[in-house]
């Protein structure tokens, strides 16, 4: 009689593969850059087999960049607020919490700004810009945006801003540990000209706000856990993983 659950299993099995694919990749890419690593690297960091990975992305490393790119730029963790330009600066802080510790998504942002990046793997940017106009619209039919705002061009600065204040923290102090302080005070100085003066004193700009919002998302009713930084071991495929 066959087993009902191996089935279940075995798909449970290959997502898990997929996943692990994916954060080993985001760690090497971050720490040898996507040129300098190869699929042969990918195959034995992750502790799978060639054909397990072929299985999941027949494209190869360019399909899984192209992976890394489309699931790590997420709304995780934001919720409805009272004021929309306390989403602006929320949204910006939740990311810049998690691309301190996830290194999928310090991997996406390097891959985005390859010259060649939007005809290859893609890129997050104009999503996330277009994301950003949206909440600016919502926020000056609330009236909370001063009247001299374009907001299609203030959505392309903050996300400019942004991924600017993070590289150059990243290349200046050699890790991201001073990312989330400096986002905060970016999105002071950028709301601070941009609103009307009576909402400033009860917007949030909080350093670890981010992580708060962020964190209560991962320990909601669904039961999630927050994704690894794997440090991406380098050993033989595993007995599970080659029989995948």
């Amino acid at each position: 009689m066959s087993n009902p659950r191996r089935p279940r299993r075995q798909q449970q099995r290959a997502i898990d593969t997929r996943q692990r694919i994916l954060d080993t990749a985001g760690a090497l890419f971050v720490m040898d850059s996507y040129e300098g690593t190869s699929v042969g690297d990918l195959i034995t960091a992750a502790r799978t087999s060639k054909g397990a990975f072929y299985r999941h992305f027949p494209g190869g490393k360019i399909e899984v960049a192209t992976a890394i790119m489309r699931n790590t730029l997420t709304m995780d963790g934001l919720r409805e607020q009272r004021i929309m330009l306390q989403e602006v600066v929320d949204i910006g802080m939740i990311l810049a919490y998690r691309i301190s510790h996830e290194n999928a998504l310090q991997a996406a942002l390097k891959l985005s700004f390859h010259s060649n990046a939007s005809e290859t793997y893609g890129t997050p940017w104009p999503d996330w810009i277009a994301f950003n106009a949206g909440q600016l619209a919502e926020a000056r039919r609330r009236g909370e945006l001063k009247a001299f705002v374009d907001v299609e061009q203030q959505a392309y600065q903050i996300a400019g801003n942004w991924a600017g204040v993070v590289l150059i923290s990243n290349t200046l102090d050699r890790n991201m540990g001073n990312v989330e302080a400096r986002i905060s005070r970016m999105y002071r100085n950028l709301v601070t000209a941009i609103a009307v003066p009576d909402l400033l004193p009860e917007i949030d700009f909080s350093v670890d706000r981010g992580r708060h919002l962020y964190t209560a998302f991962l320990e909601g009713p669904a039961g999630r856990t927050e994704p690894a930084a794997p440090e991406p071991p380098r050993g033989e495929p595993s007995e599970e993983t080659r029989s995948e």
